[in-house]
């Protein structure tokens, strides 16, 4: 994992902001991160690719074979030449005088894969990352929800309380108190089915690193602590540095050196041949040499160099048309940050403040006989739907930002990695 560290240190400096001081039974988004780049199968593969291609760079740098031949004539034949008194052997060394740099070129190809799978391995990584941030994120989220849910049904409790009690003493119908009964049991269902969301949650994000099972009791960090984004085009310019066009970039580089290697295979190779020939009936010996070129070896060659320089032209294609898709995937996703931070801010400040004293003011209105069970309903209703809003904000803007991280392979906040 040598050369992907440097873009996960900028990695893990954006998710370092999430975290907060872990308890013995908390896990943090750091933990989830390092236990899934060191246990994920998905990043266990690549070592055993760079491996392969390290093979075949060494099979590719080696020289042509030497080849050994032994000729025999005039063996077995008729009248004088029956037998083996008359025979001729020749034995001969010869090999491959590659010319056109082969092997230069064939390298320079095995050198391009093996940078094309460092690239492929560290986008891998960075994916990775990006999956536990929003696993790890809605989780985070989850929790809240529970939260939020437990405080609706004890919330549930204490109405059904008071209406019961108004109810025995005559001051509110009877149906107040069956409507304050079916609100507690939907309460209670709610809550009961966020639990389950939440434990389904854990589970998805445990089995990134392997396990059968969360090994966890909670997860740890402040689902709303949203830094403010840079400009757009400031994004923009880290996307140079993405896993995505770098991959392009090095295919692109491959295509490169495997049209060098086509073109290399137009200059014939000269064969080489020097042995000793013994004849048996004199007892002579002689030297042997000899040479072979193949003919029209450029010609024979054009359609393989076509295709080559289709494909290299194809491939500035694709990594234009992938930095354009790149742009507009960024653009979505810092527009629904920006928006979704502002929802956040709006929130806490404003909405669920005013939300929070209505309904309180609404609750004391009911205790006198001033307004409604269902008026105090809906001002309940209304402040936890906007809690609820508030976690459904933060999560949208923080799950933008692991993308957006993962996009730019950057931290979205220049002082998070100052700060680290």
């Amino acid at each position: 994992m040598k050369n992907c560290k440097n873009p996960l240190r900028r990695w893990l400096a954006l998710v370092l902001c999430l975290l907060a001081p872990a308890a013995i039974a908390e896990l943090s988004l750091q933990q989830a991160v390092e236990r899934t780049l060191a246990q994920n199968p998905a990043l266990q593969v690549f070592p055993l690719r760079l491996q392969a291609v390290a093979g075949r760079r060494q099979s590719a740098d080696l020289s042509p074979a030497y080849t050994v031949e032994l000729e025999a004539e005039n063996l077995a034949g008729s009248g004088e030449l029956s037998g083996t008194d008359n025979a001729e052997y020749t034995l001969s060394i010869g090999s491959i005088i590659e010319l056109g740099d082969k092997r230069a070129a064939r390298v320079a190809l095995a050198d391009t894969r093996y940078a094309l799978t460092n690239a492929e391995r560290e986008a891998a990584a960075v994916d990775l990352v990006a999956q536990v941030t929003q696993r790890f994120v809605s989780v985070l989220s989850l929790q809240q929800l529970v939260s939020l849910a437990e405080g609706a049904h004890k919330l549930a409790e204490r109405t059904a309380a008071i209406v019961t009690e108004r109810s025995n003493r005559g001051a509110a119908p009877e149906a107040d108190q069956l409507r304050a009964k079916a609100d507690l049991a939907q309460a209670a269902l709610r809550l009961q089915n966020l639990r389950s969301e939440l434990e389904a949650g854990k589970l998805a994000l445990a089995i990134l690193w392997g396990d059968d099972q969360p090994r966890f009791a909670t997860v740890s960090g402040d689902l709303f602590n949203i830094t403010e984004a840079p400009s757009f085009n400031t994004l923009f310019e880290q996307v140079a540095d993405s896993p995505i066009l770098e991959i392009l970039a090095a295919e692109q580089r491959m295509a490169a050196a495997d049209l060098e290697l086509i073109r290399s295979q137009s200059s014939a190779d000269v064969g080489w041949r020097l042995g000793v020939r013994r004849d048996q009936a004199s007892g002579d010996s002689s030297l042997t040499a000899g040479i072979s070129v193949p003919l029209f070896s450029g010609r024979r060659n054009r359609g393989n160099l076509d295709a080559a320089y289709a494909e290299q032209n194809q491939q500035t294609y694709r990594r234009d048309n992938a930095e354009l898709r790149l742009r507009a995937r960024l653009f979505e996703a810092w527009q629904t940050y920006r928006q979704s931070r502002a929802s956040v801010e709006a929130l806490r400040t404003t909405i669920l403040p005013a939300l929070e004293s209505a309904q309180k003011q609404t609750r004391q209105a009911y205790e006198q006989g001033r307004y409604r069970y269902t008026d105090w309903v809906a001002a309940q209703r209304e402040y936890l739907d906007g809690r609820r809003n508030l976690i459904t904000a933060a999560t949208t803007a923080l799950h933008n930002q692991a993308l957006i991280e993962q996009l730019t392979a950057a931290p979205l906040s220049p002082g998070v990695t100052n700060a680290h």
